[in-house]
């Protein structure tokens, strides 16, 4: 598991100014750079949700790793705009759930766990359910069949659904 004190390391060590802030509602964490500050912004209301606030500033930090420039939404945006926000959003996701469930780590946990359950993973990762699946959904793209051990390969070829397949 990587730990919430090597996220906000990683804060310190490239001067990002982290700060928990009331942000709407639907808004948990806001990345911003002016070309001289790297801000972050953490909505208050999940303080006190370890898990939520690691993925969420794991993923504010994944803006700070594959962003470039303000991508800030606004209410009226081209569709071109839209597309570059969405592509950026899905950039930073896949950088956070690379960094904080490494897919050989997330191998090594299915090899030692005879039974292994999404629960199991999420506490293991301390991470929400939402973002191993979206971990799941990446290793997914990238690959349908993931060796575990000799015997067993984690299948994803059915994603949201997943399997691990037992050879005979």
């Amino acid at each position: 598991m990587i730990s919430t004190d090597k996220l906000e390391l990683i804060c310190r060590k490239c001067h990002i100014i982290k700060e928990f802030a009331p942000l709407p509602e639907s808004i948990l964490g806001y990345y911003y750079c002016d070309g001289n500050y790297y801000v972050i912004l953490i909505n208050e209301s999940i303080r006190d949700d370890e898990k939520l606030y690691r993925c969420v500033l794991a993923e504010e930090i994944g803006h700070y790793r594959t962003t470039i420039g303000d991508i800030t939404p606004r209410k009226y945006m081209c569709y071109r705009d839209r597309l570059t926000v969405d592509k950026m959003e899905h950039l930073a996701l896949r950088w956070a759930t690379d960094f904080m469930v490494p897919t050989g780590m997330l191998i090594d946990s299915l090899r030692e766990w005879l039974q292994p359950t999404l629960d199991g993973l999420v506490e293991y990762f301390q991470v929400t359910n939402e973002f191993m699946l979206h971990k799941l959904e990446f290793m997914s793209k990238q690959n349908c069949l993931w060796d575990i051990d000799g015997k067993r390969s984690l299948y994803l070829a059915n994603f949201p659904s997943v399997h691990i397949y037992e050879r005979i």
